[in-house]
């Protein structure tokens, strides 16, 4: 992987995590307003919401973190180190748990508070179906770095 496109990569996930720093000190403490406003009967739902909402990015700034060592891991060719298995299970941790808190968001909106609008509903489908398929995938890529570590190891014996 070329310098560039490991500098295009972090240039990104730095605007997604300012995104996310943004959306947790700025939009969704307004959302969580306006809904206290405009739905008297659903305010006991703002707060629990925005913290669950918070902590959703939260995991998902961390899986982040874990990517952005990745990269420097492959831009001083150390990936195939022990090392870069945990980061890729912090990414897999993290997918599981947001996936599973944007499962209970449903799930309360749907059966608790009968308040999820279909657009919701779908938005959050979509991503506990995007949750799971990242872990599954990360899973399998876990898999393959370790393959690629143990023929780098047998590589190096032979040569």
């Amino acid at each position: 992987m070329g310098r560039s496109t490991i500098a295009a990569l972090r240039v990104l996930l730095v605007v997604i995590m300012l995104g996310g720093l943004a959306g947790q000190l700025w939009f969704f403490p307004t959302l969580a307003g306006e809904l206290a406003r405009t739905d008297p009967e659903l305010e006991w739902l703002g707060g629990p919401l925005l913290a669950v909402v918070v902590l959703v990015i939260l995991g998902a700034q961390v899986a982040l973190v874990a990517l952005w060592r990745l990269l420097s891991m492959v831009e001083r060719d150390s990936v195939f180190s022990p090392d870069a298995f945990k980061w890729v299970d912090v990414i897999i941790i993290a997918a599981i748990i947001d996936t599973v808190l944007v499962l209970g968001i449903w799930a309360l909106l749907t059966f608790g508070a009968n308040a999820n609008p279909p657009a919701l509903m779908l938005t959050e489908l979509a991503l506990v179906v995007c949750g799971a398929a990242l872990a599954l995938l990360m899973a399998v890529m876990k898999g393959l770095l370790r393959k690629a570590s143990l023929l780098r190891v047998e590589l190096s014996g032979v040569v």
